[in-house]
């Protein structure tokens, strides 16, 4: 039951993926964390193309749907409605081969006290999971400890991914830990993100994963990034921001010319199919300071004409696939 729960929930993100780091957020991401990145679930899940996407989906798929609607009525959560953000947040740690410290916080509205009876009354789940309490906290661990850990913090956070990431949450609750914001280094670049952005997220470039770049010829202009931040809307425009921060003046021509030479390999392979082409030419690489920048802005309006010229592509593409079908077919 658990495993349903989260992949109901999971769908409510993955049809699409408020503030992104608002106070109480940013009081559960662990210190050591140096990436997240965040999605917006309420405002994709309001967007009207989305809407439409879930209808067909569950008229396409009915058993879902009766799945998703029992679900709903026991445990009084739906994901449609009730979660509004998802924040995912890793330590560059794994990279040095220490314990991986990741997670995904998702905040919502849960009625705890009926989700934890619904899997605990659940006899396919007692064979998946347990339920108890960890330091005073209703946990779900899985008898197989690869497929994750989960923990509810309060009836407005939840925090799943590997044991040691919701461990490092726990902590935090506990006052056993530190935040995110008494890293100085992260926080600065956490706070220059659109926080009214559909999907946005920040990274501190691990000094090891530095390190490997250097000795690669075609990433080694990555050694001298230090940080970077972006975000996606798609409100009106489709808009697309890159900010990468570059260690000293020095260097930032070297990236530059780099990132632009990777932009000029996109255009090229975009070439071939008109429509993206349309799009990715519209894509800039630009200085200002220390910090690169890249864009992407689309108009609504070429974004309506790029979708129903990849659509009619797509459509004649079909057609001829049935058509070459029919002609191979064995004739009696």
């Amino acid at each position: 039951m658990f495993k349903k729960i989260m992949l109901t929930a999971a769908l409510a993100v993955a049809v699409t993926s408020q503030a992104l780091f608002a106070a109480d957020i940013t009081k559960l991401i662990p210190e050591d964390s140096d990436f997240v990145f965040k999605i917006n679930v309420a405002k994709i899940l309001a967007m009207p193309e989305v809407q439409k996407q879930i209808k067909d989906n569950f008229e396409k798929q009915p058993d879902q749907k009766k799945t998703y609607e029992e679900l709903k009525a026991k445990s009084g959560f739906d994901p449609l409605t009730d979660i509004t953000n998802v924040t995912l947040f890793s330590s560059g740690k794994a990279v040095e081969g220490q314990e991986a410290l990741g997670g995904a916080l998702i905040e919502g509205k849960f009625d705890i006290e009926k989700i934890v009876k619904v899997i605990q009354e659940d006899e396919s789940a007692a064979k998946d999971v347990t339920v108890t309490k960890v330091d005073g906290y209703n946990c779900v661990v899985p008898k197989n400890s690869k497929e994750g850990y989960g923990m509810f913090l309060d009836n407005q956070h939840i925090v799943v991914g590997s044991q040691a990431g919701c461990d490092a949450v726990k902590a935090i609750g506990l006052g056993k830990a530190k935040t995110v914001e008494t890293n100085k280094a992260f926080l600065d670049v956490l706070n220059k993100i659109d926080t009214k952005s559909t999907v946005s997220g920040a990274g501190l470039l691990p000094a090891s994963f530095k390190t490997k770049c250097a000795q690669n010829p075609n990433a080694a202009f990555l050694a001298n990034v230090n940080s970077f931040y972006f975000d996606f809307n798609n409100d009106d425009n489709m808009i697309f921001n890159l900010n990468a921060e570059v260690d000293k003046a020095d260097n930032v021509n070297n990236v530059l010319t780099q990132v632009n030479g990777y932009i000029a390999m996109v255009k090229m392979f975009a070439s071939q199919v008109p429509e993206v082409q349309e799009a990715v030419n519209m894509l800039t690489a630009t200085s200002e300071g220390t910090t690169i920048k890249l864009n992407l802005n689309i108009p609504a309006a070429k974004v309506k004409e790029i979708k129903a010229k990849l659509e009619e592509r797509a459509k004649k593409m079909q057609e001829q696939n049935g058509a070459d079908t029919g002609a191979n077919a064995p004739r009696e």
